[in-house]
């Protein structure tokens, strides 16, 4: 089977552009291997050009390469007469093709192979001509000898230095040069023209030179010559005068010039005059033809490439200075060689089916055409029913095997002659395939692709397309069948994936080829926000790109359409483009670009700097007023973050030198701004300009300004007049600011009298700085009218308005009386009274002050001492409100007025009995004992009883299930009762408990516990953590976690040697709290066994085993070692078999002796397949001297082997008993059993000082 063959198909890529061409007849296939068995008729594939210049010192190579089957033969005409090349002397030919070289001789007769040849190619199927082939040898002459005068030339005057090359095969190109073969330059006025010679339009004191030359290139025949030199003088007679330009070339008013279409013609105007004149072109009759001129030579020539027979016309240059102008008309008359409008093309039929053949030719004048028949006349060959010739076509019928040939068209005028092939080949084959068979197309989605299927076949074969053996799903519009075979899809998707077959069907045979369909996921980005980024910060732009998991991707940034440069840039592997200091020179286009093999993505980021903007600059005053002027200025860079605001500072020498303040904000649009000044400155200005970053620096600082003093503008403000003490009053204000003084001297009038007495007003003079006056001798609390004005040097201020001031106060006279209570609630009281006479107040009354105090609660017999405490109510009233008093308590209270000075005397004190109120929460709420079937709760009473506690109310219920709460239980309990065990509840179960205090007027605030019962089960196993990362030598750290379940009160570590004879030995116990133990001791390079027992009052547990190594050497034996002696192996056998014997005796024994008691009762409620395993089973510690282990009875647990050392384990284990039952024996066994601990415990805390345990069922 044949291998797939991957073709990629780039998005985008540009689709053929031939999918619609239709035909008359079979394309011709571009693999020559599909018709190496079928005859065709000759067709040259090669000749060399039509106008083929050589060098004669060359080997001279004629082309004409042929294809056709059978293989052709070639024949050649010189001049329209016959030529064998195989005949001639000094020609070499090579089999099986037409070209033949003339081989190069010093004999110099090359030039007898000039000529028109013309290349033959037949076969039996027909004759293909050549175009005629115009062989010229190229030459070389020599420059004739010639004696050349120096010219000299008065400085401005125009001079032309003559070249006149020898001509040659084809024309020379001219260059004049020095003879150090430096280029003579040029410009307007000094240019070489296309004759060759070098005009000087005029000329200059640096022209003079002795060695202008003038070298002719032949190109064909590689070979430069050159000119004798020619001597330039500039004399310099002075008094130069600028004249008229003039033509130096072309002469005369008119030229009139030739050109055939298709051909360049280039017309030349150099002109003369002083100054040096400038050439300009224009066509008379029409406009320039679009896109095909040109001008050269510093706008001296004008080209057209390539000539239209419409160019033709007039055109004109016109040369001018400062002088004058000079034209001259060109008139144009443009005609074509024959060219081809419709050439003939090649048919590939099937037999049977007819062929056109289409010649037209156009030209100026228009060309004769007529036909060939294999290279000759059409009309000299016999007659044939199936051709007709109509004018400029060739029909053929009904073409037969054997009807194949070649036609020629020529066409003529007196221009040229032009001649092209047409073949005509009726063939027979069947349906072979271009496109190979198997090819897998890879596309991105929403992408077209093209699946080719080139066939050829004649007749020409039909083409189907299927997919996945289904016709009917190529029915959708996206897929289109183009002429060539090929199948469009438009716009690709995941569902157009699959297997396409392409079938090929003609009258003689049906071929099908396979194409397998890729889609893939397109590349995309998300697209960028536009950034804005200050100057010196640091910007990340994040190239978010999602694409085809099975394609590689690639990504890379572009700035402004460039590779990025620069060391403040780089990227993270999250694609992510972070640049740091960002300056001016990072602003720009950002471009992420993402591709795979098969396509690409581009998202553009544009990023903006932006910064603090400039100072503005060039401050300008104008428009001088005595209270105002215009400041102008000029903006600075604002940085790509336009001015929002500028602000306008001043500042002034006579107050504040070198104090800047704040004046006015002008919007950032202005750049002017009329300002309002104060009278009496001397001014300065500075402009801040603002932007989104942050103010520039300040401008630099105007010119100064100073406006004229005038009277102050304004009174004084926040006049007062208030007493100090009962007898004066103080009348203060605020000074006038700086700016607001206006002139110099500045002064306050003081004015003041009593209110309503119509007497004078007194009057004092203050300096500038006084802010008050101090007037002395008045009645308390006495209403005067009082005026501030402000006064300078040119005179006084506007006259203020009169306010209201008084003397000063004094204490309130007079207590509140008739102080009444009315009790709310428990803690709330509200008071009433009688206000003071007004003429007792003294002053302004601010309001009443309610103090009162706590003496004691009524359930205390001694009274505390406890500070006033303070309400103020503001204003003219004769009640109050006092809340969050405390109930049940006896207070005591007093009211006072007061004013301005201070606290009248205090009413008569009124106690006041507050009553009860519910207590407060109960505190210290505790689970300090709980069972698997029972919880006991203790508690203080409430902090606050706020009365005489009555009792309590607990109430309590199960939470396992949140969706669905148990019953809520409830229970009373007595004023005395503290403590409560609660019984008969589920074991391992959540409850919540609810307690409050009552008083005789009603519950308090609940306080909550919860509480777990728990379950009369052994812990779960911990579970060992690996010890290998951390040991040494001698010592290792032991790690473990919980088990998950029943949780453990303590654990027992426990190792032993894991080659040695020993059983396993204690090392430490250690709390639940912790989880890890160094175990040390161990011996260097040995290997130990290490487990963990879990202990709670319901058994123990034993973790899975794990072995460490320490690091270090241990003892090694020698090769001799006795434990491997075969009488040493007997005799331990021997000493165990004993041993074993003795420990039975002795199992028996002990059984018979009893077990110790683990628990009083069983809990009947307990399943008994899930009971603990009872401590009878737990076993006994065995000493290091025991050599084997005692097995447990059926269904109990395994055995703690080992010993405890003192100073290990001793402290731990004595709180699973007390006395000798708490500790180990002397064989090391754990005598003390958990039972008998717990009861022990038990009963201790019943004796603890509670007060009085009651017990819930």
């Amino acid at each position: 089977m044949l291998p797939w063959r991957r073709r990629t198909l780039l998005a985008g890529a540009a689709l053929l552009a031939t999918l619609w061409v239709t035909s008359d007849s079979i394309d011709i296939p571009i693999d020559p291997t599909l018709l190496e068995n079928v005859e065709q008729p000759p067709a040259i594939t090669k000749q060399s050009p039509t106008d083929h210049y050589v060098d004669p010192l060359e080997d001279i190579l004629v082309k004409c390469e042929a294809k056709g089957t059978p293989a052709p033969s070639y024949r050649w005409t010189k001049n329209d007469k016959s030529f064998d090349p195989r005949a001639e002397v000094g020609v070499v030919t090579a089999a099986g093709s037409g070209s033949f070289t003339f081989v190069k001789n010093s004999t110099g007769h090359a030039k007898r192979h000039e000529g028109d040849y013309q290349c033959l190619v037949s076969n039996k199927l027909g004759t293909a001509v050549s175009d005629k082939i115009k062989l010229r040898i190229a030459s070389t002459p020599k420059w004739p000898k010639e004696v050349l005068d120096p010219m000299e030339v008065d400085e401005g005057n125009s001079v032309v230095l003559p070249c006149k090359p020898p001509q040659g095969v084809p024309p020379p190109k001219i260059l004049w040069m020095t003879s150090t073969l430096d280029h003579i330059g040029q410009d307007k006025r000094v240019s070489q023209g296309l004759s060759g010679d070098l005009y000087f339009s005029n000329v200059k004191p640096v022209d003079s030179r002795d060695d202008y030359i003038c070298y002719a290139q032949f190109v064909a025949s590689r070979t430069i010559i050159s000119k004798e030199p020619i001597k330039l003088k500039v004399r310099s007679p002075g008094g130069l005068r600028n004249r008229l330009p003039s033509l130096l070339t072309p002469h005369g008013k008119t030229t009139r010039m030739h050109s055939l279409k298709g051909s360049t013609l280039v017309m030349e105007c150099i002109a003369e005059g002083l100054p040096t004149p400038d050439v300009r072109w224009e066509r008379v009759s029409g406009h320039m033809p679009r896109g095909r001129f040109s001008t050269g030579n510093h706008n001296k020539t004008l080209r057209l490439h390539p000539v239209e027979v419409e160019d033709s016309g007039q055109y004109k240059c016109i040369a001018s200075n400062n002088m004058g102008s000079a034209h001259h008309s060109f008139v144009v008359t443009v005609d074509a060689a024959p060219y081809w409008t419709a050439r003939p093309e090649d048919r590939i039929v099937a037999p049977g089916d007819d062929a056109v053949l289409h010649c037209v030719a156009g030209g100026k004048p228009p060309p004769e055409t007529h036909w060939l028949l294999n290279g000759k006349p059409l009309n000299e060959a016999p007659a044939e029913p199936h051709r007709t010739v109509k004018g400029d076509r060739i029909v053929l019928k009904k073409l037969v095997i054997g009807q194949s040939a070649v036609y020629q068209c020529v066409a003529s005028n007196v221009f040229g002659t032009i001649i092209a092939n047409a073949l005509v080949s009726v063939l027979a084959v069947p349906p072979k395939f271009i496109t190979k068979d198997k090819e897998e197309y890879v596309v991105v989605e929403k992408q077209p692709v093209l699946l080719d299927c080139k066939v050829f076949g004649s007749p020409k074969p039909a083409i189907r397309w299927s997919k996945d053996g289904q016709v009917n799903t190529l029915q959708d519009k996206k897929f289109k069948e183009f002429e060539n075979g090929s199948l469009y899809i438009h716009e690709a998707k995941k569902a157009d994936q699959g297997l396409y077959m392409c079938e090929a069907t003609n009258d003689l045979d049906t071929g099908t080829i396979n194409a397998k369909l890729r889609v893939r996921e397109a590349t995309h980005i998300e697209p960028f926000e536009r950034l804005r980024v200050r100057k010196d910060g640091t910007v990340e732009l994040e190239c978010r790109v999602t694409h085809d998991p099975d394609l590689e991707l690639n990504i890379y940034w572009e700035k402004d359409g460039m590779e990025l440069s620069g060391t403040n840039w780089f990227m993270t592997d999250k694609n992510t483009l972070t640049i740091n200091n960002v300056s001016e020179v990072d602003q720009g286009i950002y471009i992420c670009v993402a591709h795979t093999f098969l396509d690409l993505a581009r998202a553009e980021a544009e990023l903006t700097v932006i910064d603090k903007p400039d100072p503005p600059y060039n401050l300008k005053l104008s428009h001088h007023e005595e209270r105002g002027i215009r400041l102008s200025w000029t903006p600075g860079n604002h940085y790509n973050s336009p001015i929002s605001e500028y602000v306008v500072e001043y500042e002034e020498d006579r107050y504040k030198p070198g104090d800047w303040q704040h004046l006015a904000n002008i919007k950032g649009s202005d750049t002017s701004a009329e300002l309002m000044l104060r009278p009496y400155v001397n001014y300065q200005f500075q402009v801040i300009a603002y932007n989104e970053v942050g103010p520039s620096r300040a401008s630099l600082s105007s010119q100064r300004y100073s406006t004229p003093p005038a009277v102050p503008d304004i009174a004084p403000v926040g006049v007062t007049g208030e007493g100090s003490e009962p007898d004066n009053m103080v009348i203060a204000w605020e000074p006038l600011k700086h700016l607001d003084r206006n002139g110099p001297n500045l002064r306050y009038k003081v004015n003041w009298r009593r209110k309503g007495t119509g007497e004078p007003w007194e009057e004092a003079i203050l300096g500038a700085d006084a802010s008050r006056l101090l007037v002395n001798d008045t009645a308390t609390f006495v209403p005067y009218e009082v005026k501030v004005q402000a006064i300078n040097d040119l005179g006084e201020g506007p006259e203020p308005m009169a306010i209201v001031g008084h003397s000063g106060e004094d204490f309130p006279k007079s207590a509140p009386k008739n102080v009444k209570f009315v009790v709310v609630n428990s803690t709330v009281l509200k008071l009433t009274w009688d206000p003071i006479p007004v003429h007792d107040v003294r002053g302004h009354l601010k309001g009443y002050k309610v103090f009162y105090r706590k003496l004691r609660g009524l359930q205390e017999r001694r009274r505390r001492h406890v500070e006033w405490r303070v309400l103020v109510f503001p204003g003219d009233r004769s009640h109050a409100v006092v809340p969050g008093l405390e109930p049940f308590s006896l207070y005591e209270l007093e009211v006072k007025a007061f004013n301005g000075k201070g606290d009248g005397p205090a009413s008569h004190a009124l106690r006041v009995e507050m009553p009860e109120g519910v207590p407060g929460q109960v505190t210290n709420l505790r689970v300090p004992e709980k069972d698997f079937d029972s919880i006991t709760l203790t508690w203080d009473p409430p902090a606050h009883p706020n009365g005489i506690l009555t009792g309590y109310t607990v109430q309590y219920q199960n939470i396992n299930n949140t969706q669905n709460l148990g019953t809520l239980h409830r229970v009373e309990l007595f004023a005395n009762v503290s403590e409560l065990r609660v019984e008969y509840l589920d074991s391992y179960t959540k409850y919540k408990f609810y307690i409050a205090a009552f008083t005789s007027v009603g519950t308090g605030k609940i306080l909550t516990e919860e509480a777990v019962t728990i379950l009369e089960i052994p812990p779960a196993a911990p579970v060992l953590l690996s010890m290998n990362t951390t040991r040494g030598d001698t010592y290792a750290n032991i790690s473990w976690v919980p088990g998950v379940g029943q949780s453990a009160s303590e654990y027992l570590i426990q190792f032993r040697d894991k080659h040695g004879p020993g059983g396993w030995r204690n090392h430490s116990v250690v709390s639940s709290s912790r989880n890890h133990l160094l175990l040390d001791g161990l011996s260097p390079g040995s290997q130990y066994q290490i487990r963990v027992v879990a202990f709670n009052e319901h058994g123990h547990t034993i973790s899975s085993e794990d072995v460490i190594e320490t690091t270090g050497r241990g003892y090694r034996r020698g090769p001799l070692d006795v434990a491997t002696q075969a009488w040493f192996i007997a005799l331990m056998c021997a000493v165990v078999l004993l041993i074993m014997i003795l420990l039975i005796i002795c199992f028996i024994k002990r059984n018979k002796g009893g077990k110790y008691s683990v628990k009083d009762k069983e809990d009947a409620r307990v399943d008994p397949e899930a009971k603990p395993i009872k401590e009878e089973t737990f076993g006994e510690y065995r000493t290091l001297e025991s050599d084997n282990d005692e097995k447990p009875l059926a269904g109990s647990q395994p055995s703690l082997d080992g010993e405890v050392k003192r100073g290990e384990s001793e402290d731990s284990l004595a709180e699973y008993g007390e006395g000798v039952e708490g500790q180990f024996n002397e064989d090391g066994s754990f005598i003390g059993q958990y039972g008998g601990s717990k009861e022990k415990v038990t009963g201790s805390e019943a004796t603890s000082p509670v007060t009085d345990g009651t017990t819930v069922a």
